[in-house]
């Protein structure tokens, strides 16, 4: 995320901005573009000092000259990795790191692209997805399959395993989300 932060605030600067417009036509020297903005050549070397950290413009050398073009790729991949942050926007605040790695290792578009293998990483993919049911509601298992189904096609499975990770109950077909951390646990509170 500082990355995408870093390369938005790279973007920030109208004389930035108007760099990279100029240099999305085609590669430019610092020179060209100094003479096609009335800027300074010194101030030029600053901005495209900016842009080439933020991964915005790349440079290459021909004979005596530095030209530099637009790295969109760059920009592309920034945004998409918005894109792909979404579905964590609800309980970001309720994420730790290891959390907000394993969900954005294991899902695309808001789906899971897998289920993981190990015991620890599975549990951060069924809190997420137990955030989906309300609490104190109850609901039917057609009803659990839809919902589970918008994030992963195996459902039964996801199923089984938020009651047998006790996230949630069930009882003649019907099911509910457990808030008691006990509970959850398996620990036996007396």
């Amino acid at each position: 995320m500082e990355d995408v932060v870093l390369l938005f605030k790279a973007l920030a600067d109208e004389n930035r901005i108007k760099i990279i417009a100029l240099l999305t036509e085609r590669e430019l020297s610092a020179q060209e573009l100094a003479s096609a903005t009335s800027l300074a050549p010194s101030t030029i070397s600053h901005h495209l000092g900016y842009l080439r950290r933020a991964g915005l413009v790349e440079e290459r050398r021909l004979q005596y000259y530095t030209l530099f073009r637009f790295k969109k790729d760059r920009l592309l991949q920034a945004l998409q990795s918005l894109v792909e942050d979404q579905p964590l926007r609800g309980v970001a605040g309720d994420l730790d790191n290891y959390d907000r790695k394993v969900l954005r290792e294991n899902m695309e578009n808001g789906r899971f692209t897998r289920i993981p293998a190990q015991r620890k990483k599975r549990d951060v993919l069924l809190r997420y997805l137990v955030r989906r049911f309300d609490e104190g509601k109850k609901y039917p298992e057609k009803e659990v399959n839809l919902i589970i189904a918008d994030v992963h096609d195996d459902f039964a499975t996801l199923r089984r395993e938020l009651v047998d990770g006790r996230f949630m109950a069930r009882e003649n077909g019907v099911y509910w989300r457990i808030e008691d951390p006990d509970a959850r646990s398996g620990r036996v509170v007396s």
